[in-house]
């Protein structure tokens, strides 16, 4: 048999160099191949777990983040800031009349259009219309049926935009926030190519 010799793991020239060696290093010589052979082993596995675990990466899910309390209190006409320009104004004033909390217990959530596969939002906490800019979303292609560029639910603090956020080159994916004593915090982000063919949970 030339080359490799099967069931050893030493090709040919390897193993007359160990037929050659004394009995007792022999022995040695076994013990530390095995060895490496092993420490090789569970580098491999290690490395297949850590693949596993990043693939099926747990995601944020609306049920993580419920409220205690559901709201239907009409919602308070807005606070705009005053840079805002006349079109964006307008449009969230119409997103907001006569509307009832629809987040995250006592808050709206205002989904506000600005062209084609691009939505605008805005939380407005429907007590004293104190509200929270999100900026737009956009540019998504293919979608889920029933498929929203900002998703959220009223007994819900979890909310997500999914697109391009802000126009913003390389930012296409899934953006997970939660709403948390009033101000929003970023929890993550999943990459996509653009398409949004699976539903939310």
């Amino acid at each position: 048999m030339s080359g490799y010799e099967a069931g050893t793991g030493l090709d040919t020239k390897q193993r007359r160099v160990f037929e050659s060696m004394p009995y007792a290093i022999k022995i040695v010589a076994m013990i530390v191949f095995s060895l490496a052979c092993c420490t090789a082993q569970a580098q491999e596995q290690k490395q297949d777990t850590s693949k596993q675990s990043t693939s099926n990466e747990r995601v944020p899910r609306f049920a993580d983040y419920p409220v205690a309390k559901i709201s239907k209190e009409r919602v308070k006409k807005p606070i705009i800031p005053r840079n805002w320009h006349e079109d964006p104004r307008l449009r969230l004033l119409d997103a907001t009349r006569n509307v009832r909390a629809n987040f995250a217990g006592r808050y709206f959530m205002a989904i506000t259009p600005c062209g084609s596969a691009c939505v605008g939002g805005a939380i407005v906490e429907a007590r004293t219309g104190k509200m929270i800019p999100l900026g737009i979303i956009s540019s998504w292609g293919e979608t889920y049926e029933g498929f929203e560029g900002i998703a959220f639910r009223h007994n819900s603090r979890l909310f997500v935009m999914s697109g391009q956020r802000n126009e913003k080159r390389g930012d296409m994916g899934v953006h997970y926030y939660v709403l948390e004593n009033g101000n929003v915090k970023f929890l993550k982000t999943i990459k996509t190519d653009g398409d949004f063919t699976e539903p939310l949970k």
